[in-house]
């Protein structure tokens, strides 16, 4: 309960303060600051994490707290006329700031503790799944029988029949029990009385990939439960909403960069000889082939240069990336570091061939070489900053770049392009991956 003292602390701090300055009595303030940990451990603030719950999910939490304690307190107003609830409204929304604030640098908070039950490959793969995100904790495994145990780093247990005992020895939040672990329907429905039993909870596995929790829901019928799964969106009104917006926004946005950009194109070219701009065959949606502008930030003969470079490929046979790549200028790595040489694309917008948010624009010469997913990725158009954009662009491998861009078409809505376009800033300002 460390996290309560701490927030009891930052209440008691607030509400003197407050007291200090005459906005409330002391006694009004003090209760209030008593009040709070109470509503948080109320509203089970202090239990651990449940499974895929983000730390951002959990400070909403607190500010909805916050808010329904303000409001709570200016609804009173009738029956505490001797109150002046309006200032008690405000120290609990500044509860709820503070609360939230130490949360978010709070990085020792308890991570959920998971047991894993499934065959060994597949256990390795969720928990390096589960260790790249970070917010999870796998304590101990239940391997099915006959499956070798190829890692000695967690404790592991034999069969279904063990993940109680795995559960309650390892004190684990939830047990995950994988697709390969192949329980029966009565199995299953014991197991979740035994984990109710020990204060666990009991999540099941479904087998699909990157499938979005909104697309998702459970219908039952003739004694049979099953897992629905909605299409994505391709077309229809909200595509066309996007389209419109899109290209708008980008209009407005070229419009106010051009004193910008013809500063950059100047600058380009007084450096090294040649167009300041840049045209490139790349492949849109549907296979339709288009020429990408950007800004030049290599020399002219760079493609000539490429063949040369080939054995130093930092990438797969697919991308070619070099993160010191000698055909780039000095002003072209400035530009790359800011993704200001992409800022011309905004004109591909503006025309229809791409969007603000998609899948990576890909070269012919990928599309040549792609496999069934990757193709996935040509049945919307691709965009200026995407998934690929802000989870590490050039730093990501060919197999990561794919499986971002299928998540982001099959699991598209307005609201996450909006989200990629904030987290788009933020990875621009970081120069994460961008070389």
């Amino acid at each position: 309960m460390r996290s309560l003292g701490v927030d009891a602390l930052l209440a008691a701090g607030l509400a003197a303060s407050w007291a200090t300055s005459g906005a409330l009595s002391t006694g009004a303030a003090g209760a209030a600051a008593l009040a709070w940990p109470v509503l948080l451990l109320a509203t089970g603030h202090y239990r651990r994490g449940a499974l895929g719950e983000s730390r951002a999910g959990r400070v909403r939490a607190i500010l909805g707290a916050g808010v329904r304690g303000s409001i709570l307190a200016l609804a009173a107003s009738p029956f505490l006329t001797t109150i002046d609830l309006v200032p008690l409204a405000q120290l609990v929304v500044a509860f709820a700031v503070a609360s939230g604030v130490h949360h978010l640098v709070d990085v020792r908070r308890s991570r959920p503790r998971l047991v894993l039950a499934g065959e060994d490959s597949d256990v390795r793969a969720a928990v390096a799944e589960l260790d790249a995100a970070g917010i999870h904790e796998v304590v101990a495994v239940c391997l099915t029988p006959g499956s070798r145990n190829t890692s000695n780093e967690l404790p592991a247990y034999d069969g279904l029949e063990s993940a109680v005992r795995a559960a309650d020895e390892h004190q684990a939040d939830a047990l995950v029990v994988l697709p390969s672990a192949r329980p029966t329907p009565v199995e299953m429905r014991r197991l979740h009385w035994a984990l109710a039993g020990i204060g666990a909870e009991l999540c099941v596995g479904t087998g699909l990939l990157d499938v979005g929790p909104q697309r998702t829901r459970v219908l039952s019928g003739a004694g049979l439960d099953v897992l629905h799964v909605s299409g994505p969106v391709l077309d229809g009104p909200r595509r066309l909403l996007k389209d419109v917006l899109e290209r708008w926004a980008a209009l407005v946005a070229i419009v106010l960069a051009l004193p910008l950009l013809a500063a950059l194109a100047l600058a380009i070219r007084l450096e090294t000889p040649g167009a300041a701009l840049f045209r490139q065959q790349r492949i849109g949606r549907d296979g339709v082939p288009f020429t990408m502008l950007k800004l030049r930030s290599m020399g002219v003969d760079a493609e000539a240069q490429r063949i040369a470079l080939n054995g130093s490929n930092e990438k797969d046979a697919v991308l070619f990336k070099i993160q010191l790549d000698p055909r780039v200028t000095p002003i072209g790595r400035v530009l790359r570091k800011y993704s200001l040489d992409e800022l011309p694309q905004l004109w591909n917008v503006v025309r229809g061939d791409m969007s603000l948010v998609g899948p990576r624009p890909a070269l012919p010469g990928e599309v040549a070489r792609y496999d069934v997913d990757p193709h996935r990725r040509l049945v919307v158009k691709p965009g200026v900053t995407g998934l690929w954009q802000v989870s590490g662009r050039s730093d990501l491998s060919w197999e990561e770049s794919v499986r971002l861009d299928l998540r982001y078409v099959d699991n598209w809505s307005l609201g996450l392009d909006l989200s990629i376009l904030v987290r788009t800033v933020r990875a621009v300002l970081g120069h994460r991956g961008a070389y």
